[in-house]
């Protein structure tokens, strides 16, 4: 796992978080988040991306 690559999208949990401001516990919704982004990167194909146009 490339940490220097978790941390530069750690920006992304951040923003989440702050949807939820109004929950009391700051460090389970990062806890959470930041395991979220580690699963979502040990889980990408590369192959995915050639099925990508670009198009929404």
């Amino acid at each position: 796992m490339n940490v220097d690559f978790i941390l530069d999208y750690e920006w992304v949990v951040l923003s989440v978080i702050k949807k939820f401001s109004g929950y009391s516990d700051y460090e389970d919704l990062y806890q959470v988040g930041m395991m979220a982004l580690i699963k979502a990167y040990n889980n990408y194909k590369e192959s995915w991306d050639d099925n990508y146009n670009g198009n929404i």
